[in-house]
Parts: C-alpha cells; sequence; structure tokens
C-alpha cells in the first residue's frame, strides 16, 4: 500500500510539472463558442420574457423542437457520432428570432425540421456546411409566406430627409418608450456633452426595442453588448465584423442616397443598422462555423463581400429578409474563396515546403 501511495504521489507530482507552453491555444474551441452563444441568447431571451413577448416565444420553441429532432433522427441512421444538441439548441434559438411572431406555429416547426434535416442528411451537417442553415431556413419560410413578413414602404421624401430614422421616430413607424425623453436628457448631460454632441429623443428607444415583429430586429443595445463580450474572451475574430460594417456603412453614408435623390454623403447608417437586424446577423450569421476562409486575405475578401452584398440586397436598411439572403449569397461566394485559398495552400506545400523537407532529409535532419 505504501509502495502504490508513494507511487501515486510521484505521478501527480510529474503531472504538475507537465505544462503546454510555449504552446497555447490559436483561438477559442467551438464547444466553449457555443455556450458563449448559448448565454447570450438567453439574455435575448429573456429580454421577449419581461416584455411579455408570447407569440414571438412560442415561434422559438417551435424552432427549437425542430432543431432538436432533426438531430435526434441521425440516431436514426446509426451513424457512431457525438450529437451536439447544443449547437442544436443555439441554432433553432436563432432561427426563431428571425422568423415573425405572427408566423403559424405548425408551418415554421415543420418548415424547420425539413430543412434541418436536409442540412444534416444532404449537406454534409455542422460543422461541415457550406450553406447557413439558418439563413436557408428563414429565406424558405420567406418564399413560403412572405406575407407574414413586415413590408416597410418608404417615401421618397423620408429617404432624402437628412436623417430618416429621426423622421420615422417623429411620425410614429417607430414606437418611443416612455423612459426615452429622460434617459436621453441624462445622457446628453452627463455623458455626450464631454464630446460636444447630443443625442434626438428616440433614439435610445430605436437602441434599445424597436418592437419589431421579428425578435431578432429589436434589442440591438444587447446585441451590440454580446458582441463586444465576444470579441473581448476571443469568442469572435473582429476582422470580418470590423471590415464589413465599415465597408457596408461606408457605401449606406455615401452612395446610397444618389439611388434616391438624396443629399450625398447624408445616408443614414443607423437605420441600417437597427431596421434590418444587421447587428445581430453581424454577430450571430456572419461568422458561422464552415462558412467562413481561413486566410486572412481570405477573410478580408470574404468581409467586403459581404460588406458589398448587403448594400445591394439589403440596401439602406428596412429589409425584413434581406440579411438572410445576403448571407446565402455570401455563401457561394466564400465557397469559391476557400476554393482558392486550398489551391494557394497545395502550391504553397509543393513549391515551398516539400524542397525544404527535401533539402533537409539531404543533409541528414529529419524534417
Amino acid at each position: 500500500m505504501s509502495q502504490t501511495k508513494a507511487k501515486t504521489v510521484k505521478e501527480r507530482a510529474v503531472y504538475k510539472t507537465v505544462s503546454l507552453r510555449p504552446y497555447t491555444m490559436l483561438s477559442t474551441s467551438v464547444h466553449t463558442r457555443l455556450y458563449f452563444m448559448f448565454g447570450v441568447l438567453l439574455v435575448q431571451l429573456l429580454m421577449l420574457f419581461l416584455t411579455k413577448s408570447w407569440d414571438a416565444l412560442s415561434v422559438i420553441v417551435c424552432t427549437v423542437l425542430a432543431t432538436l429532432l432533426a438531430e435526434t433522427s441521425e440516431l436514426a441512421r446509426k451513424r457512431h457520432r457525438v450529437f451536439n444538441y447544443l449547437h442544436s439548441l443555439c441554432e433553432g434559438i436563432i432561427i426563431g428570432f428571425f422568423i415573425p411572431s405572427s408566423y403559424p406555429l405548425i408551418s415554421v416547426f415543420f418548415i424547420t425540421l425539413c430543412i434541418s434535416l436536409v442540412c444534416r442528411w444532404m449537406l454534409c451537417g455542422y460543422p461541415n456546411n457550406w450553406v447557413n442553415p439558418i439563413a436557408l431556413t428563414v429565406a424558405v419560410c420567406w418564399l413560403i409566406g412572405m406575407n407574414q413578413f413586415p413590408l416597410f414602404t418608404l417615401t421618397p421624401v423620408v429617404l432624402q430627409a437628412k436623417n430618416p430614422s429621426a423622421l420615422l421616430l417623429e411620425n410614429g413607424t417607430f414606437p418611443v418608450l416612455p423612459f426615452d425623453a429622460a434617459f436621453t436628457s441624462f445622457c446628453n448631460q452627463k455623458l455626450f456633452s464631454l464630446f460636444n454632441v447630443s443625442v434626438p429623443e428616440g433614439f435610445i428607444s430605436l437602441l434599445w426595442d424597436t418592437q419589431a415583429v421579428i425578435p431578432a430586429f429589436r434589442f440591438n443595445a444587447l446585441t451590440l453588448l454580446s458582441s463586444i463580450v465576444f470579441i473581448a474572451f476571443d469568442v469572435l475574430s473582429p476582422l470580418i465584423p470590423a471590415v464589413f460594417l465599415f465597408v457596408y456603412l461606408l457605401l449606406v453614408r455615401f452612395l446610397a442616397p444618389v439611388f434616391y435623390g438624396g443629399i450625398f454623403g447624408q445616408g443614414d447608417m443607423l437605420l441600417a443598422l437597427c431596421t434590418s437586424g444587421t447587428l445581430f446577423s453581424t454577430l450571430f450569421l456572419l461568422q458561422w462555423t464552415g462558412t467562413t476562409p481561413q486566410l486572412q486575405f481570405g477573410k478580408i475578401c470574404y468581409a467586403v463581400g459581404a460588406g458589398i452584398i448587403a448594400f445591394l440586397v439589403v440596401g439602406c436598411g428596412v429589409s425584413s429578409a434581406g440579411t438572410v439572403f445576403s448571407i446565402l449569397v455570401l455563401n457561394v461566394i466564400s465557397s469559391m474563396i476557400q476554393a482558392a485559398e486550398t489551391l494557394y495552400a497545395d502550391h504553397c506545400i509543393q513549391t515551398v515546403q516539400v524542397p525544404k523537407c527535401v533539402a533537409l532529409q539531404k543533409e541528414g535532419i529529419h524534417a
């Protein structure tokens, strides 16, 4: 017993000396990212619960049940794999956030189930999908029941205004929360006055809760805070979102007014960010696992292309499903970028790595 105990103590001492240094993880694991994603989605769900958005919560329950059932269906195929119910849970929640709360529950359940099965059984499944299953599901829901999605009609007078979002707040298109006036006044006096700027009344409501029928369009400030948490904990790489938002907002600011007779350089960036789920899509869809390039140059091309496509499809905002169709178009472009990356990697291996290994072997050094 004493020898066994001494051996155990020695093994523990040796184990404590083992270290991964100087090696480290290049990025946060996929499973850890899912935990963070589920955490921030729970906060969004809590906001829906506090605002008594029962219809929206019912839709989310249906989409979650559908994705979980699709994940369970893998048992019927007798595949020896680890079932990732956390991923399916997050996927179902995000799908529900992009579906209008007025959408028929039975329809959204079966559409989500069918698309989830197709993605798992025919498109390799997570994380090997080349197409974003969330965007595909929402796009099919739009094609089948587009009358359930809200239609934003903006007159040329609104679009040609200097601040269309302010005009929409004034005419009641976007509701103003009761505490907006007091909170805006407090922020202008205590915070924004330090930078010699002020925020008009109503913009706090636009950031806090637009009260849209599509939950992904509602809590923009919360989504923005969630993205900060993701970047701070290295859950999300800031390169693609930063380049995407820069290109998209730049086009909205300077090029969008040209198309509707507005003033050059006075496009409403806040309207573009807060009315089409742009922030929510940037956080949860733009870098979906398996759909983004791996090399830095490829990521930049991907982000620039995303900004251009979003501008062409979504425009200056107020689109109920434009963001998901932008993601689907971007998936096709991303596949071509990833194919180019593979050719580049093969070329580097053949022209650089292989000759180096051969030279080292000739010198008697094992590569």
